[in-house]
């Protein structure tokens, strides 16, 4: 509740009412305002509004309890027609410029600005005003005045907490931590500085430490969602340890049970957690053993099974493993022959892994005529049908099987993982299918290597994901915000448009595939995003999930990107990631873009690089050498080859990351019909070619610190000549993408 003190008589006022019934009024809502009683102290107020409409202590009041019921348009209304009677109230001021700083931050500052004029050694107004600043970007101005305020009032642990913060902020890690573990000897499970520790801890590049404050601060303030977006962060750059076993696990089941996050960066973290146990359950021959007790407890664990629906494990033991247990469970099935129900609910999890990674697991011969066997009995028995259809399921999707529909509407979901298994299988499928029918193209495709990408894109939509970083509404940011965090360039320029709160920015996504960045660009704080795709079928899975996550800032378009300017629209950002390198010419899509930016806007790039991707330009050959089509067979055919040892220069490549584990990522990486790949030379070239600046790579801290070392001299990590020289050095270090922002100059 924000604070209100009674009037004082010294304070500047103009308190022309005199009447003891009116300030006997006020002392009982005052009172009532104490005990929590908003209701009734807004009763009173309201009553002596009535009598006296010129009385400004008693609409500020009213506007400050107004607030604290979460009615701000009025409250807004009460501050002003407060103000406008006497300006000289501090307390209203203070209030006011509350309620202002997520709406109108500037004109905050100012009106706390103001309340500081008339009480200047208010150690509240201060910290208030220290706070408004740090979030309008004043960090050096935010920090005096917090300084000022713990100086007046040394154990203000709200100042303490925005100091830590603004350090931060400004780069003096040392000065954060010092200042955050000050407010923690004050108040030691204040979960606000103990989530500020973690994120400084996790700068500082002390992950277990950063691990452990930031789950101390959830276990203080459950749910708290800017301590779980932390956590989601940083929590790939995490190795399991004996040290940092119990609060990683911790951490790991907090994750796999969120819906608004990408599961994807926790697949390392299964790996190391799981696969002890899976290669010692795979040492039994059979798998399925009434003696294999490492079996019995991955069936039996829950975070094994929840995770397989959620993320494609990227290790070629555990593909090993699961291949083979489909195998068996398809055999036990096909002979009519028991199948354990303690592994009933591993199989409908294994079916939806399956279905996740696009069926990539080898088959072989005598499978396909099984399943072919197994499908023809299962039509012929109803029993059969309920029993064996999450074994179908492992092989071929629901939603492409000619099955009895009578039985399968019937199909029992009596237990979440049935119900999952046709949600993902046969109930989303079909919504896409709904979705694609009524998908108008905006222009006819005439470029002929976007036809060949998009013949591509229809057969395998790229990529699939359950989940994905959707940020709740209390956690957007302006653009300007979003983009400085992402940039390394200081003290980049920003048009109102990306400052303002009132603002609602346009943002292009070109190339928005199956929507994940779409999601993602939740972030962006009013924005209006127009999403495009060449992939109808991308585009359908887009669209639901972007329903799903209640987004309806968002307008999707079937158009090339090459024709982008026949939208007839400017944007404020545009993002276009992994797209321009599988152009015909990707310059000349780079310049299409460029033109719909408007001056002063923002593009954010990911390109392939060259030095990083040379294992992947050697898998290439060896398709192109084979003569291997990009058909599911074939991609299944090539990694049989690959983790078999065939290729010897190509033993790398299942280690290089997730995009080897599933169909249509592994197409993407090694069939792709057409692929650019890019130098920092090149780079520079083609963003100076384009009039655009160079704002800083996207990558961990780890890397940016190695750099830092390396080059001191440049503060703002923006020369790519130097960038080319580390790369040569470490060549993964763009192993995903080169990804950064560049501005077009106003």
């Amino acid at each position: 509740m924000a604070g209100f003190g009674k009037p004082k008589q010294n304070r500047k006022i103009k308190r022309k009412e005199s009447s003891s019934k009116i300030e006997e009024a006020i002392r009982q809502s005052l009172v009532a305002y104490q005990q929590g009683d908003l209701r009734s102290a807004k009763s009173l107020l309201e009553k002596t509004i009535e009598a006296r409409q010129e009385n400004s202590f008693a609409l500020g009041f009213l506007a400050t309890i107004e607030r604290a019921l979460g009615n701000n348009e009025r409250a807004s209304q009460l501050f002003e027609k407060s103000i406008d009677i006497d300006q000289n109230n501090p307390d209203i001021l203070h209030n006011y410029s509350a309620l202002l700083q997520e709406k109108d931050p500037i004109k905050a500052v100012k009106i706390s600005d103001k309340a500081l004029e008339i009480s200047p050694e208010n150690s509240s107004y201060l910290e208030r005003n220290g706070y408004l600043k740090w979030k309008a970007g004043d960090l050096d101005n935010a920090l005096k005045a917090t300084i000022k305020a713990i100086e007046f009032k040394p154990d203000l642990i709200d100042a303490h907490i925005n100091l830590g913060a603004i350090y931060k902020d400004l780069g003096n890690l040392d000065q954060a931590l010092d200042s955050t573990l000050k407010t923690l000897e004050l108040k030691p499970n204040n979960p606000d500085a103990l989530m500020n520790l973690g994120w400084i801890y996790k700068d500082l590049g002390n992950l277990d430490q950063a691990l452990d404050s930031t789950l101390k601060s959830l276990k203080f303030k459950p749910d708290n969602p800017t301590a779980l977006s932390n956590l989601n962060v940083f929590i790939d750059q995490l190795t399991l340890s004996k040290s940092n076993a119990q609060n990683l696990t911790e951490a790991y089941e907090l994750l796999i049970n969120l819906d608004n996050i990408s599961h994807r960066k926790l697949s390392n973290i299964f790996t190391q957690a799981f696969l002890p146990a899976i290669q010692e359950a795979a040492k039994s021959d059979p798998i399925i053993s009434a003696d294999n007790n490492a079996l019995s407890n991955l069936a039996a664990d829950w975070r094994l099974k929840k995770s397989l629906t959620l993320l494609i494990p990227p290790h070629q033991a555990i593909e090993n493993f699961l291949t083979r247990l489909r195998k068996e469970l398809l055999i036990l099935a096909a002979n009519q022959q028991e199948i354990p129900k303690s592994l009933s609910a591993l199989t409908e999890v294994l079916a939806i892994q399956c279905f996740l990674n696009e069926y990539i697991y080898v088959q072989s011969p005598e499978e396909e005529g099984l399943v072919t066997r197994l499908i023809q009995h299962s039509n012929e028995n109803e029993d059969a049908f309920s029993e064996y259809l999450a074994i179908i399921a492992c092989y071929i999707p629901i939603h492409q099987l000619n099955l009895n529909q009578e039985w399968l509407k019937h199909y029992p979901t009596n237990n979440q993982g049935r119900k999952t298994l046709i949600q993902i299988q046969l109930e989303e499928p079909q919504k896409e299918e709904s979705i694609k029918a009524s998908i108008q193209k905006n222009l006819e495709i005439a470029n002929a290597v976007s036809l060949k990408v998009q013949d591509m894109y229809e057969e395998n939509p790229y990529p699939r994901y359950r989940y994905a970083d959707h940020t709740v509404k209390s956690l957007e940011k302006k653009i300007s915000e979003s983009i400085r965090i992402e940039s390394t360039k200081h003290n980049l320029p920003f048009p109102e448009e990306l400052t303002t709160d009132h603002s609602c920015p346009k943002g292009l996504i070109a190339g928005c595939g199956t929507g994940s960045q779409v999601i993602s660009a939740s972030r962006y704080k009013n924005a209006l995003i127009t999403a495009i795709d060449l992939s109808s079928k991308s585009l359908a899975y887009a669209m639901r999930k972007a329903e799903e996550y209640g987004m309806e800032n968002i307008s999707f378009k079937m158009i090339d990107l090459i024709d982008i300017a026949k939208l007839n629209e400017n944007f404020d950002i545009i993002e276009c990631s992994g797209v321009l390198h599988h152009m015909a010419e990707p310059e000349k899509g780079l310049s299409e873009l460029n033109a719909q930016l408007k001056p002063g806007g923002y593009i954010k790039l990911g390109l392939y690089s060259e030095v990083a991707r040379q294992d992947i330009v050697k898998a290439r050959h060896q398709v192109k050498q084979l003569g291997l089509k990009s058909t599911a067979d074939g991609i299944r055919e090539f990694r049989k080859k690959v983790l078999q040892g065939e290729f010897k220069e190509l033993t790398n490549l299942p280690s290089l990351g997730a995009d080897f584990y599933s169909l249509s990522e592994c197409r993407d990486l090694c069939f792709h019909v057409q692929e650019h790949r890019f130098t920092t030379e090149s780079l520079q070239k083609l963003l100076h070619r384009q009039g655009l600046i160079f704002c800083g790579f996207l990558l961990p801290e780890s890397i940016r610190k190695t750099y830092q070392k390396q080059y001191p001299t440049d503060t703002d990590m923006t020369s790519l000549e130097s960038w080319g020289e580390f790369e040569k050095q470490h060549p993964s270090t763009f192993k995903g993408m080169y990804q950064f922002w560049a501005q077009k100059p106003a």
